[in-house]
């Protein structure tokens, strides 16, 4: 009897330790299995691409075609530069004029109506060989420049002060400022030019007014009659000899000039502006009156060229010599 239950229980032993193995062999398995399919999955490189298909690979081509075509472009553009023509720039023999432009418009803050335009055109000048006489006369252009633009700030003030008081009533119309700059005359000895402003603030018409100046391109000084005549008096009667006698050769029905033409020519003189020109490749003394000063605004600006030839004679050497060839 015993010996029968020894035997029984070391069967019992026998198929516990048997239940026990098992568990451990499957977890082996799975761990084999497991380790199997992950070096499958790596190995495979369809799996990735199939489970990747829009992933990194595809942006990272595109960066790369990318910066191929804009660098391609910008490399030429720092290896081959192309040069560019000032549209602005105007060349006289070895002088270039410069022109800059301002265009505005004044509006009521409130109800955005228009109350003042403006237009200016400017010049600069660069002469090489004489750079300090290039910043003198730069400097008069830069005087002008201000004033034109300190008249288009006023027309803008008076422009709104008269809206909110009267409204357009009271306006009329918007009010303008147009000033342009132009040289008329330019060689390696001299160089003039010519102002004109124009103003509108209300009423049947605008007005005008006109400046010139006149400069030695070598010293950048500013010139006057007394500079270029041996007697300037002398020489500005003959001027106004030649205006009367021009307005006379006019039959008297057709002349658009005071009656009294022949006192204002003279008084109106110092008011005049006056220039070198050569338009047409006849180089002149030009003189302009002022608006109002010998004539009604009907006939406009009214001036007069005389032949420099004709006027070398009232010249001193100096003024002679810049109108040598």
């Amino acid at each position: 009897m015993k010996t029968k239950m020894i035997i029984l229980f070391m069967m019992i032993s026998i198929l516990l330790s048997g239940c026990d193995d098992i568990p451990i062999r499957s977890d082996e398995e799975d761990r084999e299995e497991t380790t199997s399919e992950e070096t499958e999955s790596s190995e495979d490189p369809s799996a990735s691409s199939a489970s990747e298909s829009s992933g990194p690979s595809a942006p990272t081509t595109e960066i790369t075609t990318a910066t191929t075509v804009e660098t391609t472009p910008a490399t030429a553009a720092v290896t081959t530069p192309e040069p560019t023509v000032d549209p602005n720039a105007v060349v006289y023999g070895g002088i270039r004029i410069i022109y800059d432009f301002f265009e505005g418009e004044c509006k009521d803050v409130d109800d955005d109506t228009s109350l003042a335009s403006g237009y200016l055109q400017n010049i600069t000048v660069e002469i090489p060989g004489y750079p300090a006489a290039a910043v003198l006369i730069n400097e008069t252009l830069a005087a002008i420049r201000a004033q034109n633009a300190a008249t288009y700030e006023v027309a803008c003030l008076d422009a709104q002060e008269v809206y909110d008081d009267y409204g357009m009533a009271g306006l009329a119309g918007p009010y303008e400022v147009n000033a342009a700059v132009e040289p008329t005359y330019v060689s390696d000895k001299l160089i003039s030019f010519y102002v004109s402003v124009y103003t509108y603030y209300g009423g049947a018409h605008g007005g005008v007014m006109v400046e010139a100046y006149t400069f030695d391109t070598r010293t950048g000084d500013y010139l006057t009659f007394s500079d270029l005549c041996t007697d300037p008096a002398a020489f500005e009667h003959f001027v106004q000899t030649h205006v009367i006698a021009f307005i006379e050769t006019v039959p008297p029905e057709n002349r658009m000039v005071f009656d009294d033409y022949a006192t204002t020519v003279v008084s109106a003189f110092p008011r005049a502006a006056w220039v070198f020109s050569n338009g047409d490749g006849d180089t002149r003394f030009s003189i302009t009156y002022q608006q109002y000063d010998i004539a009604p605004y009907a006939a406009g600006l009214l001036g007069y060229d005389i032949p420099i030839a004709d006027c070398l004679t009232y010249f001193n050497a100096y003024g002679q010599s810049l109108f040598a060839e």
